[in-house]
């Protein structure tokens, strides 16, 4: 018996099933047609960016004790301030980070 069941993308196809009763069942696959990346390379790029952003905070800290020790306070406390946001930048990826490991 021919039948056609729907799958998580947006149309159906049909496909041949043997059976000697009528009955409804789902199949537990997923066709990923709209080009959107596996969720393990989400993962590693997601990883990237807190490291990566990690990085960068680093050297905007280092930046500014270079432009501390030129004599030019109001800069180094704006790079340390745009640090400090660089930082939470961070912390709200790691917390992306943990929500696509659920």
């Amino acid at each position: 018996m021919e039948h056609e069941h729907e799958h998580t993308h947006s149309y159906t196809h049909s496909h041949p099933h043997e059976h000697e009763h009528e009955h409804h069942h789902d199949h537990d696959h997923h066709h990923d047609h709209n080009g959107a990346a596996p969720a393990d390379k989400l993962h590693a790029l997601m990883n990237y960016m807190v490291t990566h952003n990690a990085d960068h905070t680093a050297e905007l800290e280092h930046l500014a004790e270079h432009i501390r020790e030129a004599g030019n306070d109001k800069a180094y406390d704006l790079a340390m301030e745009a640090a400090k946001l660089y930082t939470q930048g961070t912390e709200v990826l790691k917390k992306a980070l943990e929500a696509l490991d659920k």
